[in-house]
């Protein structure tokens, strides 16, 4: 079973009752997260690296939660990139689940993770989904991801954004050349520059 949770949150008053629990249990952790963050077009991807209590060998599991926040304005772009149709949504364990069940499982999760109770992260990710299951489930949807997967290198979501990237940045430029702002020569030398920067295959 995959060790990691995914949120997909964009503007819009569910998603923000799921970072303020996101942020709530941070700040009750107490230093047991790391975090990472990587900004984008329209999207910030968040990293959350959770320091689970040891088990009785005194070894430490680390649950990874994974967030990507959207900006309204790009918030149908990044649907079919994710594959979701409405936001927010939470991906655990094969299944995706949407709107108020992604806040309760949320809610779920940091009511576990403050229970003190020693579970490695797929334990956890377990007793998450027996309370899933309890939960519902009528937003829930069976679902294959490869975020463990790679292209290249990288996540194919990630990838995904990297070409929207691309793609935006492409069209301001095709712009530019329109507008006579630029020349092919210095056109085709930022074209090169915006392939070699994203890793655009």
């Amino acid at each position: 079973m995959r060790k990691h949770i995914i949120f997909f949150l964009a503007e819009d008053d569910l998603s923000y009752s799921i970072a303020a629990v996101l942020d709530g249990l941070i700040g009750e952790l107490n230093g047991g997260v790391k975090l990472s963050s990587q900004r984008y077009l329209g999207a910030i991807l968040t990293e959350l690296k959770i320091r689970l209590r040891p088990n009785p060998a005194g070894r430490h599991d680390t649950l990874k939660v994974i967030v990507y926040s959207i900006s309204e304005l790009y918030k149908e772009s990044y649907k079919p990139i994710f594959n979701i149709p409405i936001f927010p949504a939470v991906s655990l364990g094969g299944y995706d689940y949407f709107g108020e069940e992604a806040v309760d499982i949320a809610s779920e999760l940091c009511a576990i993770l403050s229970s003190g109770d020693n579970l490695s992260s797929e334990q956890l990710i377990e007793r998450l989904l027996h309370r899933c299951h309890r939960i519902g489930g009528l937003n829930r949807v069976k679902v294959e991801r490869l975020e463990n997967q790679r292209l290249n290198g990288r996540n194919p979501a990630v990838a995904s954004i990297y070409k929207l990237v691309f793609e935006e940045l492409m069209g301001k430029l095709d712009r530019l050349r329109l507008e006579r702002k630029i020349d092919d020569v210095r056109y085709e030398r930022l074209r090169e520059i915006y392939i070699k920067l994203l890793d655009i295959g």
